[in-house]
């Protein structure tokens, strides 16, 4: 292309409008556009007064298309695995976990804790509250503090603090309905046997409940590692279905006519609504740390892609969406480090045993304590299920995350470049070039070395 004020060069391709333009420079000289024709270009009047000084805008314009079509399927793959692992990162399936715990998936229910607190009852004698009247024997029947504790035992947090309203992150015995085969098959005794009476803290599962309670019918299941300060597995299941047992719970513990107050059924629910709200609200700050993220990318990619159209290639747009993209960087890698802090602690916990021989790994354990993710308690090949589906989300949005990532710096390049474009078709006219600087005179005299004599 050649320097023409006020005039802007467009390609020609077809041979027609060569020959056209050797006619026309035949006709009217060499001096005003004959250069121009002689290459196939012919020159079109511009209200901005700017050159653009290449004539290859259309292999840039097909290669920024390819580049933000691919930006756009990495975008779209990227925020739906995000999408999908973020909002599945603390809604896995009760029923997944008790299937680790004890092999079977079936939940507690209001029939299991009846059994349960009758037993109590009988087996040991509690303090009546102001709200209880007593028995013939003058004890009461268990109250929810009492029992409350009883599952809170291994939460630290509950039992230095006295706290009994955490019962979202009760042991795992407290949510499922079988005992795991592991425990004694003397069902006299249970998990109150395993802990000490002057000892707050104590962590006694697998353990039997009560007497009655049935242990698992499949023959093998998995460890599952502790958690002392409350969170850890359970705190990674569905908020409804643990509300759900919550409220069996309660039917069970309040619905004895030991209580001056009956509890009816809109009291257990509003009770139950209670616990589930609360329970969200704990996962709420996590949900929203990985969501926000792909979000704030799709609204940068799309005013991206609409800055290729030339309705919107002028400001703010492409000035929007580079502040956007960079945001959305940030974000991501915010999101990398909540979900690590949220899944890589309770992965950690367990050992990929492998094909190691006993005594290192011993039927689905390690020498050292560390309960084996790819191993049951028989001892055979068998990945435990709550944390399959635990690294699955993990992996998931962290591949997914690295794909938006992707798309996001292609789209920076993209407005970028038409940022540069259009800062040298608005700003070039006040801007010099390298080969003007030479001719610049200094304010100051040149200090010039004295010839040798």
């Amino acid at each position: 292309c050649l320097n023409h004020v006020g005039a802007t060069p467009l390609i020609i391709e077809s041979s027609s409008f060569v020959e056209r333009g050797r006619r026309e420079n035949s006709k009217e000289g060499t001096q005003q556009g004959g250069g121009a024709a002689a290459a196939g270009v012919r020159w079109k009047s511009s209200k901005m007064g700017v050159c653009v000084q290449e004539c290859g805008d259309g292999h840039q314009a097909r290669c920024r298309i390819c580049s933000a079509v691919v930006a756009v399927i990495f975008l779209f793959v990227g925020i739906t695995m995000q999408f999908w692992a973020g909002s599945h990162v603390d809604d896995i399936p009760l029923s997944k976990l008790c299937e680790a715990y004890s092999g079977s998936g079936e939940w507690m229910d209001a029939g299991d804790f009846k059994a349960m607190t009758d037993w109590y009852g009988e087996e040991y004698g509690f303090r009546c509250t102001a709200d209880q009247v007593p028995r013939a024997d003058g004890h009461c029947d268990p109250t929810f503090q009492g029992i409350a504790s009883f599952f809170l035992s291994s939460n630290r947090q509950a039992t230095y603090t006295g706290r009994t309203d955490l019962m979202r992150y009760a042991d795992i015995g407290f949510y499922c309905k079988h005992a795991p085969n592991q425990v004694s098959p003397n069902t006299s005794l249970t998990c109150i046997d395993n802990c000490p009476s002057n000892s707050p803290f104590c962590n006694p599962f697998p353990c039997r409940i009560w007497p009655s309670q049935t242990t698992t019918p499949e023959s093998s299941n998995w460890y599952v590692a502790e958690s002392l300060f409350g969170g850890g597995a359970i705190r990674h299941v569905n908020c409804e279905e643990k509300a759900h047992v919550f409220e069996d719970f309660l039917e069970a513990v309040f619905g004895q006519s030991s209580y001056m107050h009956s509890w009816y059924g809109e009291d257990v629910k509003a009770a139950s609504r209670e616990f589930y709200l609360t329970c969200l609200v704990d996962k709420g700050n996590n949900g929203y740390i990985l969501t926000i993220g792909p979000i704030v990318s799709t609204l940068g990619g799309v005013i991206t892609i609409l800055t290729l159209f030339r309705r919107f290639h002028g400001p703010p747009w492409p000035e929007v969406g580079i502040n956007l993209l960079i945001l959305s960087l940030i974000l991501i890698l915010f999101g990398f480090w909540s979900i690590s802090i949220g899944t890589v602690a309770e992965i950690s916990e367990y050992a990929i045993c492998g094909d190691t021989p006993p005594p290192v790994t011993f039927r689905g354990m390690r020498y050292d304590g560390r309960a084996c993710v790819d191993r049951d308690t028989l001892g055979q090949e068998n990945w435990n299920p709550f944390v399959y589906i635990l690294s699955l989300v993990y992996s998931t949005y962290v591949v997914g995350g690295v794909l938006t990532f992707l798309s996001v710096v292609m789209f920076l390049g993209l407005v970028t470049g038409f940022t540069e474009h259009m800062m040298g078709d608005r700003f070039g006219k006040y801007l010099m070039s390298v080969n003007d600087i030479p001719n610049i005179k200094l304010p100051f005299p040149h200090h010039q070395t004295p010839a040798p004599a």
